[in-house]
């Protein structure tokens, strides 16, 4: 009667105690085993195999009512940050870059999060492997976050997209002197229009006028990459082809000239 039922996708184990077995899965914990004492009327330090048929069929309602049988919290947890992703979100960014989502401080305490917040990040170093193919990982990371942020800026603040789009169309100089600043974008630092206008002087020198950070179309950033590494897909055509990519800041690594 007890064997092949599972809880949150794991096996119910007859020789354990209920009190660890329900403390030991994902997502549940004391008000739920506060719950099951209430309903099947006996004590948690019971072992599940002691219990009698009554017991144990209100012991599985209860925990089917909070989780089904086919479902896991770890697969909804998945499932709700794929989701953020896919919204194009700004917890969703925050999900892809490893930082902290509900907002905490970042300035000290911030550490395990990047360690252990890696759901999205795994599955989006797989994604950029398939969609970008032999490039090296570093260079992919910083490509798709930056089309990630830039079909952000596109969705959720189109006009200074647009502008940032006309700019970049009436740029007058060759093509091999535009930059596209992959780097910043992927670290959310976009210089739109309307933010440069109200810098001041000194920090309207340090961004030069050929380097662009937004106002791309979709899937840009696949065929520069390709045209990058000398892929054999790269015979795509486009306006991006001639420019040079920033996947490091250049602005850090200039030394003061004594």
């Amino acid at each position: 009667m007890y064997y092949r039922y599972l809880l949150n996708n794991r096996l119910i184990d007859l020789d354990e105690n209920l009190n660890n077995f329900v403390l030991k899965n994902n997502g549940f914990g004391n008000k739920t085993l506060l719950k099951i004492e209430e309903r099947i009327e006996n004590n948690s330090n019971i072992l599940i195999k002691d219990l009698n048929k009554n017991e144990w069929e209100h012991f599985l309602k209860t925990a089917y009512y909070i989780i089904p049988f086919n479902g896991s919290f770890l697969k909804k947890r998945m499932l709700n940050i794929a989701f953020l992703d896919l919204l194009t979100t700004y917890r969703g960014w925050r999900h892809v870059k490893g930082l902290p989502v509900r907002g905490q401080r970042t300035w000290t305490n911030a550490w395990s999060v990047y360690k252990s917040n890696n759901v999205l990040r795994n599955f989006k170093v797989k994604m950029a492997k398939n969609f970008y193919g032999n490039a090296p990982v570093r260079e992919s990371n910083v490509a798709y976050s930056a089309e990630y942020v830039n079909l952000l800026w596109k969705i959720q603040w189109e006009q200074e997209w647009i502008l940032a789009k006309n700019n970049r169309l009436k740029f007058s100089g060759h093509k091999n002197t535009m930059k596209i600043d992959l780097y910043s974008m992927a670290n959310y630092q976009v210089m739109h229009p309307l933010k440069l206008k109200n810098l001041s002087k000194k920090q309207k020198q340090s961004f030069k006028k050929n380097y662009f950070s937004l106002g791309f179309d979709p899937g840009f950033t696949k065929i520069l990459i390709k045209t990058m590494f000398h892929s054999n897909d790269s015979n795509s055509e486009s306006d991006l082809t001639g420019s040079s990519l920033v996947l490091r800041d250049e602005r850090l690594n200039r030394k003061k000239k004594r």
